[in-house]
Parts: C-alpha cells; structure tokens; sequence
C-alpha cells in the first residue's frame, strides 16, 4: 500500500506530500487543475521513462519518493516471477519488511537516479519490483492487458487452486520431458564429440575438486586480506584509542571514575544525585570494557607477510576458476554439481539411446494429457470469466458489449506435440494461447482488446476484470491506480462505477482520478488538486479534505462554479449515501 507520496519541482508542482490511506482515495479538481501531475509522478515511481520537459520550470530536477507498506504477494497477472523481496536480495539489496522507500530523481542533464530504501538501485530493478508496488491505469495505459502472456495468467487466476494444481503438473512433465531430449540428442549425436564433451567434464570436474573450495570462502579471505594489508594502521589506531580510554594519564575511564566520586559526595543533598552517579558508574564500566577488547585485539594483530602471500594466492585460485565457472565459489561449487550429474548421464547413456526414447516418448505423453487437462480447465474458466465480466460491466454503460476468452494453439511443423492433428508448440505453462475479445457495441464484429477497445472501454474492461477475478480471492497489488476510469459514464453507471470500485478497494488501496461527483461520493478520502498564482507563476497544490471541505467540492463537481445550498444539500446526501456501500 502507498502510504506517502513526495513530488517536488514536477511540472507546476513545486512541492507536495500526500499521505494515502487503505480504501478508495479520490482525486478531484476542476479541468486542467493539474490531476495528471500526480499520476506522472506516481508512473515515475513505476519505472516509466522520464526526460527532462516534466522538470519545473527554473529547476535543476525533479524528484518522487513514495513509501510503501508492501504486500507479501502479488498475482501472477500483474507481478514479475518470485516476490519484491526476492527481487531485491538478488540485487544485492538489503531489504526491510516494514516499508519500501523508493526515490526517483530526474535532472536536466539528462541523469536518471533511483534509490531503493537509500540504496542507489537501476531503473530496470525499478522496474522489476514495481509491479508488485502499484499498477497504473489510464485512458493511455493498458498495463499489458492486451497481451496473449497477460490474458493467460488472468484466466488462470480464475482456477484458482485448482490451476495451481495443474501448472505445477504441466511444468513438472514439461521439465522432465526437456531433461531427456537434451540427454537423448547428447547419446545420439556424434560419437567424437561424446568423448570430447566427456574429457571436458572429466577436467573441469578435477580442476575444481583438486581446489577443495568452500562455499563463500572468498568473502572472509578478502576480509583477511585486508586486515593484514592495512595491520600496522590497524593496530596503531587501537593503542591510540586504548592509550585514550584507559591508560594515558587522565584517561576517559579514570575521570569518569573521578566525575562519580563528586558526585557520590552530593547525593545526601541532590535529588538525582543517586540516578546520575549511577549512569556514570555505567560508563566507566563499557568503557573499561571496551579498552579491554581494544588491547586483547592489538595483541593479535601483527603483520604477517606469509599469511598474507597465502591469502592473495588463495584468493587468485578463486577468482581464477571464477572466472571460468561462475561468479564466485557458491557458483562455481553449482557448476561441479551440475558437471558430475551430466558426466554420469553421458556415461550411463552412451549405449541405451533407445531406452531413453522410450522414456522420452512416455515423458511427453504425460506432459500432453497434463496440458490437455489444463487446456479443458482453461475453457470451464474462460466461460466463468467472461460471465462474471459481462455482469460487471452491464453496470458500467456497456451493457451491450460482448466479452469472450479465445483459447487457440500455435502450429509448429516440427514439434513432437500433436493436439487435434496438428503439431503445435508448447512450453511449461501448455500449449494455450490466450485471447481476450470484445466487442462494445451491437452490430459490431467481435475481436481482440488490441484491435476494438478504445481507452474508456479498455479502462472498463479491466476493472470489470479485476471485480471478476477478485471473486476467486486472488490477491492484487498493493494499489491500483484509475486515471479517469469514468470516461462516457453519467447518471445510474456513475454511481455504479463509484460502488465497485469502493468494493474493489475493500482489504486494499485504489486511488482513482475522477471528474464524477457519484465516484467521489464512495471516497474513503478525498484529495483536491488545484492552482494558484504566486508572484506571479502558476503553483499546483494538492490537499486532503476534511468533511466540510468535502462537501464543497462535491457540490461543486455538481453545480460547476456557482455552488448553491441546494448542491451542497444534495452533495451530503450523496456522501451519506456512499459511506460503507459498495456491492
């Protein structure tokens, strides 16, 4: 969840900080106002390209922060493999489970920053967390929602449980499936370039067993190194803080002694004198303590040129074979692993390349009937999916359109898979090719999202999307953010458009972008964007209203510029309306 938002110098935005809240935060103000500012501000949070044109006039740059609360999991439709955390600790971030920061700054120079949680972080690993952080929908934002990999994942959200069950099963089969051909097409290949692959495997596999690595050695040997490079300035600066603390004349230790003696003598008459001479008694003590570890170190740090010649010589062995079998020793101890294992199947395999057919034709026969099982789910799903996506979107003024889920099948003259008679290509996630299609109005032909859909509808589609598969307790990403969802929509849809989006808000956070007084009406809060003139320059502000303040500006969405008390009576009955509603 997004709990603040920082945005200075972007655009006629000096500077504002908005702090969200769970639920449906709603962003209103009149036409030009300068809403966009804060979902330009929130795309740079996502990984979008910048330049320097969003840059403040009279800036040097623009920067964005926001803070997240995380969310544990994201789903799969929306959300990079494995988790945020994850991401970031193969990055070499440290992570903290409470709050994400992230900061993005953009000069005029042309200098993209990123920082994650105060670590200097890449635009790509930016990229790679952010959605598991938010997710951006606008009239110019599809979120990938018309691509066959997004669709796929979708509907398999629909399953839920049970796809879980059958992807597990169909990448399983596909694995083993994978693992024998590559071992069959290495017994039936060439017979010199066996023995060649076999004497490569044989040395490496010696080259790194004779080196009796441990995994993570390098990084206590680089340690060791540098303590015994730099030993002399080490054990110099442990007498001089030693000499310091404890055994120069008038040393910390001994006036801290000496400042608890005075102190003793005034605790008959000083109220704090017990508490004071007690702390200081404290002192004296760690600091005893600490002069002890400094002296019982300095006695053990000499220079040791041997162990140091052994040290940079171990550490050369290291690197060296790094450099041909990974990146460090925990990589390289892999590739021995993965070595061995491929030397004793091509010592095992050299004469039974027909029983290894024979296990390769079982093995894709078991991938096909978990794919086949998979592709029938699919059309169960796909069927429930489009029934529950017509129904949300009968509330959102397309109670015409028609939504389908297409499931179909690429041809591949020479994949070992035959589906229906044709030779089709296949992977871990099946053999499917999924399609979402539409078509908004009666009379039209139906087709794909990419080639129908305009902005508002595809807007529509998704968030009917995001109702449908909610109901199969997917989880979704920290927050969802709908820039002017409610495009074409008036009256009756308006005011149903508010409610599901306050029931898609419900156990999570939607920030939504509206110009509709009955979408503002469900807010759980409410922020106005507005201008003023300072001095003569155009200044974009951003405030949080409180209850009163709330009705105003509904009023005025309402009546346009000149707010009535009628306005303002019917505002508080919309407001009043819209609290803990949404079906």
């Amino acid at each position: 969840m997004l709990q603040d938002l920082h945005i200075r110098n972007l655009a006629v935005l000096s500077e504002a900080s908005v702090q969200f809240e769970a639920g449906l935060n709603v962003l209103t103000g009149e036409t030009g106002a300068g809403k966009s500012i804060i979902v330009d501000g929130l795309s740079l949070l996502a990984g979008a390209r910048a330049n320097n044109d969003l840059i403040r006039t009279g800036a040097d740059s623009l920067t964005v922060t926001g803070r997240f609360r995380p969310s544990s999991t994201t789903p799969s439709a929306v959300s990079a493999e494995g988790s945020w955390r994850e991401v970031l600790e193969v990055a070499g971030l440290e992570v903290d489970d409470d709050e994400l920061v992230v900061v993005r700054e953009v000069s005029r120079e042309g200098r993209n920053r990123v920082f994650i949680n105060n670590q200097p972080a890449t635009l790509r690993l930016l990229t790679e967390i952010a959605p598991h952080l938010l997710q951006i929908h606008s009239q110019h934002e599809e979120l990938g929602l018309v691509s066959p990999e997004y669709q796929r994942a979708w509907l398999d959200q629909v399953g839920v449980g049970r796809s879980d069950e059958l992807l597990g099963r169909c990448a399983a089969t596909f694995e083993t499936y994978r693992a024998l051909l590559q071992r069959l097409e290495r017994a039936s290949g060439s017979e010199q370039l066996r023995h060649e692959r076999v004497d490569l495997l044989k040395f490496q596999i010696s080259e790194i067993g004779n080196a009796h690595l441990e995994a993570g050695e390098e990084e206590g040997l680089r340690a060791e190194r540098d303590t015994l490079r730099h030993s002399e300035h080490i054990q110099g600066a442990l007498l001089a803080a030693l000499a310091l603390l404890a055994e120069d004349e008038g040393a910390a230790a001994d006036r801290l002694a000496q400042g608890h003696q005075h102190i003793q003598e005034i605790v008959e008459w000083e109220s704090e004198g017990n508490e004071w001479a007690a702390e200081l008694n404290e002192l004296r003590i760690r600091t005893e303590e600490v002069a002890a570890s400094l002296r019982r170190r300095a006695a053990h740090v000499r220079s040791d040129p041997k162990r140091l010649d052994q040290v940079e010589d171990r550490l050369a062995e290291v690197e060296r074979l790094a450099r041909k079998y990974g990146s460090g020793s925990r990589e390289i101890l892999n590739y021995y692993q993965h070595a061995g294992k491929e030397l004793e199947e091509l010592q095992q395999d050299s004469n039974n390349a027909e029983e290894l057919s024979v296990d390769l034709a079982r093995a894709l026969q078991e991938y096909r009937e978990a794919a086949v099982e998979l592709s029938q789910e699919r059309r169960v799903w796909g069927e429930l999916l489009a029934e529950r996506v017509h129904q949300h979107l009968e509330d959102l003024a397309m109670e015409k359109a028609r939504f389908e889920v297409g499931l179909s099948r690429r041809k591949r003259g020479d994949s070992p898979l035959v589906i229906s008679g044709e030779p089709v290509e296949f992977s871990a996630l099946g053999f499917d090719t999924v399609g979402f299609q539409l078509s908004a109005n009666p009379g039209e032909e139906i087709a794909p999202l990419s080639r129908i859909a305009s902005g508002g509808e595809l807007s529509r589609v998704y968030l009917a999307l995001q109702l449908a598969v909610r109901g199969s307790g997917q989880a979704r990403p920290s927050t969802l953010i709908f820039d002017e969802v409610d495009s074409g929509i008036g009256g009756a849809e308006a005011d149903a458009l508010g409610s599901k989006l306050k029931r898609l808000a419900s156990g999570g956070q939607i920030l939504a972008v509206t110009h509709l007084p009955q979408v503002a009406s469900f807010a759980d809060r409410h922020f106005k964007v507005g201008k003023r003139l300072k001095q003569g320059r155009t200044h974009a502000f951003v405030k949080s209203l409180g209850s009163e303040d709330r009705v105003e500006e509904i009023a005025r969405m309402l009546a346009g510029k000149t707010v009535t008390e009628v306005s303002r009576v019917h505002a508080r009955e919309m407001i009043q309306s819209g609290r803990g509603s949404g079906r």
